[in-house]
């Protein structure tokens, strides 16, 4: 049985060992076992990645642009 609750202030991960989703309130760590059949860490994974951070926005290493550039 998956129980989903909506919420936007919560991260959500699922318990690979019984198939709950756990919610966790942000700035709190992930669990250290599943609070329903007590799997531990390893079997517990993020379901939502939350808000998309911005990368390295640089267009990778510096090496690969000179090469772009002595292609054109």
């Amino acid at each position: 049985m998956v129980v989903f609750l909506s919420s936007t202030t919560t991260k959500k991960f699922i318990c690979y060992a019984c198939g709950r989703v756990i919610e966790v309130p942000y700035g709190v760590p992930k669990p250290v076992a599943c609070p329903f059949c007590g799997a531990p860490e390893a079997m517990i994974h993020r379901l939502d990645k939350g808000p998309h951070r911005r990368g390295r926005g640089r267009g990778g290493p510096p090496w690969q642009k000179r090469l772009n550039e002595e292609e054109k």
